[in-house]
């Protein structure tokens, strides 16, 4: 029902994660109400079993070309849905979370040693900081004061039109993680961006699109962090409004040189699990 609008034409787009947008008219004449009633389509894509490939070199970067990759530009615009609904529940009613954070080594004998063990908290609007090619790796704030970060890639990013304009996005088809099948989506940097950046990919509910995991390893890492060999994060999303997820889950190990004696760590590992969500202007119970 559409209600209190000056006459005229107006566009009407409705968007579902899972489903094909609809984009119609509706024209609002004198005071009357105009009720429209709007039905999506389910998304239905042909996907092919994951692909396996060497890594390519991303030449043309940007969203994917609608008459070349139809498959791909699909996948990415349920990618895409997933970041716009989490920023609309960002800015209707903003919230805070908190994750446990657990640092660890594991030495060459495999004997693990846990560094610490501590509690940070974040605001919503924290997750829209822009992505910057080039700053990936950055000096930390707040609870990361003093320390060297790498700013893995938020939800949010997925929208950033300089994250987009910086990658190559690749559909690989259907993969599995933890026994759950889901659709993937690969993306990396341009061949031009010669600092260390995000490569990595995607996830998506193979039956809703929603996002369920991410892994993003560094590229060139020993441009901006001296003495690391590689950086692989894994992430899992959860649910935390109707359609709407945030990161539930970060597992980070971070690989040194082979050192001379094994007395010396080999990896840093770090987790990160979500404790707790409360939101600013509830506006139903939380979790």
């Amino acid at each position: 029902m559409l209600s209190g609008l000056p006459p005229g034409r107006y566009r009407l787009l409705v968007r579902q994660i899972g489903y094909t947008p609809a984009d119609t008219g509706v024209t609002i004449r004198g005071d009357s109400d105009v009720s429209v009633r709007i039905e999506l389509t389910h998304l239905a894509i042909e996907l092919p079993p994951v692909t396996v490939t060497g890594r390519t070199t991303c030449s043309q970067p940007g969203p994917p070309d609608r008459r070349l990759t139809p498959a791909l530009a699909a996948v990415f615009d349920q990618l895409l849905e997933n970041a716009r609904r989490f920023e609309l529940l960002a800015d209707s009613h903003p919230f805070r979370f908190r994750h446990e954070r657990t640092h660890r080594t594991v030495t060459l004998g495999a004997d693990t040693v846990v560094a610490g063990v501590d509690s940070i908290e974040h605001a919503s609007e924290e997750e829209f900081k822009r992505y910057q090619p080039g700053r990936v790796v950055d000096w930390g704030r707040g609870s990361f004061r003093d320390q060297r970060v790498v700013v893995l890639p938020a939800l949010a990013h997925f929208a950033d039109a300089t994250f987009i304009g910086h990658h190559c996005f690749r559909l690989a088809g259907r993969d599995t993680i933890a026994g759950e099948t889901l659709v993937r989506i690969d993306f990396e940097p341009t061949a031009t961006l010669g600092s260390a950046d995000l490569a990595g990919a995607a996830y998506l509910d193979s039956l809703t699109y929603q996002l369920r995991y991410t892994r993003v390893s560094l590229t060139r890492p020993e441009r901006a962090l001296p003495g690391t060999v590689a950086l692989l994060a894994t992430t899992r999303f959860r649910e935390i409004a109707p359609g709407v997820v945030l990161h539930d889950h970060v597992y980070a190990v971070t690989t040194l040189p082979t050192p001379m004696r094994s007395s010396l760590p080999a990896q840093l590992i770090e987790e990160q699990r979500l404790l707790s969500v409360r939101f600013l202007r509830p506006f139903f119970r939380e979790r």
